[in-house]
């Protein structure tokens, strides 16, 4: 157990080292701090692969909250990555990092019990597959919200006429719209398929009240603010800020719905 607590933070310590010098790449452009940034980032990936990997494979599927928060982080690692070395969106890998550091931080809070793990009734391959499909919409979500909060800037500062260097680096409005629509059209079937999944499950191994438990209500909302976006976009021809904002408004019925799964309301603590 300390193990497990010394590479997690180690991880922790790691993350943070990249986040600053990509901070200090931002406010000055540094070819060496950006570097830094990449390598440290990098080595997070890795390790958080190797530490996932090593709990799945001795405790599957006795997964807590940790290991879920974990996949969650190491899902945003692997998108950002993936966008900097095909697009080279510097703003965008560390608006992304800081989100997945910050829900990864929480762990260290809101989970203290986190080494618990869950009780019988909840094991099963199918929780777990249900899990790790919502976790990778929540990630493609979280993405949107980046690029649509960064959209709104940018507009923002168009409008105003402030050309920094901010703005100067950013993406293209259209891009970070695409982008935004992209991200939510794959997470969309996504939270779709996990939520499906858990009811199928739950309605075998649980009585009818599950229904009435606010994760399972709270994920049927998220679902909803989804779809109206993209009702929004493909019927009503919805463009632009409003847009945007929908996207980022539609990201804090997932935040809520976490605190919910934490807050001691719900079967689904350790999510």
């Amino acid at each position: 157990m300390f193990a497990e607590r010394w590479f997690y933070d180690l991880i922790m310590y790691i993350y943070a080292l990249s986040l600053l010098f990509a901070f200090s790449d931002i406010m000055q452009s540094s070819r060496r701090a950006r570097r830094l940034a990449r390598f440290f980032l990098v080595t997070v990936w890795f390790f958080q692969t190797v530490f996932f990997t090593w709990r799945v494979s001795q405790f599957f599927p006795k997964l807590v909250g940790v290991d879920s928060l974990l996949f969650y982080s190491w899902a945003l690692v692997t998108a950002s990555l993936v966008i900097h070395y095909l697009y080279r969106m510097d703003f965008i890998v560390f608006a992304v990092n800081l989100l997945s550091f910050g829900f990864l931080a929480t762990n260290l809070y809101i989970t203290p019990k986190a080494g618990l793990s869950l009780t019988e009734p909840l094991l099963s391959e199918l929780v777990f597959i249900h899990a790790t499909l919502a976790f990778l919409a929540y990630a493609l979500f979280s993405l949107s919200a980046v690029c649509a909060g960064f959209y709104l800037i940018g507009n923002y500062m168009l409008k105003q006429k402030k050309w920094n260097r901010m703005l100067r680096r950013l993406p293209s409005l259209g891009r970070l719209q695409l982008f935004s629509y992209h991200l939510n059209i794959l997470g969309v079937p996504l939270l779709i398929s996990a939520i499906i999944l858990g009811l199928v499950w739950a309605s075998e191994k649980m009585a009818g009240g599950f229904w009435y438990d606010p994760k399972i209500l709270g994920s049927f909302i998220v679902l909803i603010f989804y779809c109206i976006y993209l009702y929004q976009r493909f019927v009503r021809g919805w463009n632009g800020q409003r847009l945007a904002w929908w996207s980022v408004i539609s990201f804090f019925t997932i935040v809520l719905n976490y605190l919910i799964s934490n807050a001691g309301m719900s079967f689904h603590q350790w999510l």
